[in-house]
């Protein structure tokens, strides 16, 4: 889940969130929702090789301003450990519960089972809910990675001689467990954004319950339009697959748990490069891009 920047990616393709969802989301004026993940991340060369960088648990409460959300905890049910304190981050609250090497090592570290959300709010609301991330038989259900294409002028076309005159279709994999919410709360999703070299983000598609459209997991590709990119730049992007385990409205705010997965990959720009050359180092899109981060790997 991934949208603010150096924050881990969750994120206008078109479907509607049923009309329940956006009231509970609309009425309360505090936070659009709150979400726990489990994931697995990796990087695409520019010869569609797939790389993995790492497992990630992390979880993230979305303010609708700085200051609305006081302070959060997150503890395992059951557990005799102490809760997780979540960090302010402005109009979000994030808790960072490592980067893994393998899906043993962050199931050691996060196990599947129920979690308990403790949210005070800046209004007086306190929010508490016990959800779920389990997958089938206990086990953890990260989608199969992501291979993302790129096509203009009906061709397929190279990461690296995309012209930024033309429109660019993007497509991926497919979604191996993509769903509808039983809940009917939020169904599974794809985010799909593109920073510059210099860290601004140019283009991403919708969060859910902060609009009204988001891209379901049944999307297939998207097009970014024509003259979105400067010329003789890098852009680097990641599509993430977000597939929803548990969901609930509690005290009036939407939260679910999920597990992810998200391929980060660059493209290059033809043509001459207009202004603010890329620096050396290119900033990372956010906490799931490792290779792109001074961060612990842990075994």
């Amino acid at each position: 889940m991934k949208i603010n920047n150096m924050l881990p990616a969750i994120l206008l393709l078109f479907a509607l969130i049923p009309c329940n969802t956006i009231a509970s989301s609309m009425e309360n004026e505090d936070i659009w929702f709150f979400v726990l993940v489990k994931s697995n991340n990796y990087s695409q060369d520019q010869d569609g090789n797939l790389k993995l960088l790492n497992f990630h648990f992390f979880s993230e409460l979305f303010g609708k301003e700085p200051g609305k959300i006081k302070s959060a905890t997150l503890a395992r049910t059951g557990s005799n450990a102490d809760a997780f304190v979540y960090e302010d981050r402005g109009e979000t609250f994030y808790y960072e519960g490592g980067h893994y090497n393998t899906v043993e090592a962050v199931d050691a570290a996060h196990p599947n089972g129920e979690y308990q959300f403790d949210i005070s709010l800046a209004s007086g609301k306190n929010i508490s809910a016990n959800m779920n991330l389990s997958g089938p038989s206990g086990k953890t259900d990260i989608p199969a990675p992501v291979e993302i294409s790129f096509y203009q002028d009906g061709k397929k076309a190279s990461q690296k001689s995309i012209d930024p005159a033309l429109p660019l279709r993007v497509t991926w994999s497919p979604y191996s467990n993509g769903q509808a919410d039983k809940n009917g709360i939020v169904d599974d999703m794809i985010f799909v954004v593109f920073q510059s070299c210099q860290g601004e983000r140019v283009y991403h598609t919708g969060l859910p319950f902060k609009e009204a459209d988001y891209t379901k997991y049944d999307v297939t590709e998207l097009t970014v339009p024509a003259n979105s990119f400067k010329s003789g730049q890098t852009y680097a992007l990641f599509v993430e697959f977000p597939h929803v385990v548990d969901s609930k409205i509690a005290n009036g705010i939407p939260g679910f748990t999920s597990y992810a997965t998200a391929t980060y990959a660059d493209i290059d720009t033809t043509g001459e490069t207009e202004a603010n050359s890329c620096p050396d180092e290119i900033p990372p899109l956010d906490t799931g891009q490792t290779d792109r981060m001074d961060v612990e790997i842990n075994e």
